[in-house]
């Protein structure tokens, strides 16, 4: 008798183990890594480019530049480039440009511009001649992001300050 009741118990505890599975409805999310690097920046009288490397550990993400330029006369020219290990679902690439008026202290968004390619490894945009405000100070972030099935990689990149013309 005492047989029989271990196995009910044994029977009722699996019965209600699998039990408990069934009625859940399993939900995909989309999952977001930011991937580890290093930056290098190039700056020069009246351009700032800043470059970002994935450390190994990125899967799709490989590499992210922004630039920023004085393009002369009160115009700025900004660029992005998102670069992929391989072929990915989607590979985007978004820039923002920045203002100061006070030489740097503080800056407000004045402007972004969104890139976005599929079934690709690289996706690069820019922006030829904004009008801005001669004698202010102006810089670029870049938004770098590589999706691939349900997992993006991300990461971001900010140039250093110019002076526009």
């Amino acid at each position: 008798m005492k047989g029989n009741n271990n196995l009910l118990l044994v029977l009722l505890f699996f019965i209600m183990f699998c039990g408990a599975w069934l009625p859940i409805k399993l939900e995909v999310q989309a999952e977001e890594i930011e991937v580890p690097g290093y930056y290098q920046y190039s700056d020069s009288e009246g351009e700032s480019i800043v470059y970002w490397y994935a450390i190994p550990r990125g899967t799709y993400l490989k590499d992210g530049i922004c630039g920023i330029r004085d393009a002369g006369k009160g115009k700025v020219t900004v660029s992005t480039t998102t670069t992929a290990h391989r072929v990915s679902d989607t590979v985007r690439a978004s820039v923002y440009l920045d203002e100061s008026s006070d030489g740097g202290r503080t800056f407000s968004q004045i402007g972004s511009y969104y890139f976005s390619e599929n079934n690709t490894g690289t996706c690069h945009g820019s922006k030829a001649n904004i009008s801005v405000t001669s004698g202010w100070w102006y810089m670029a972030r870049g938004g770098h992001s590589v999706t691939n099935g349900s997992t993006t990689e991300t990461m971001s990149t900010s140039t250093s300050v110019i002076k526009s013309s």
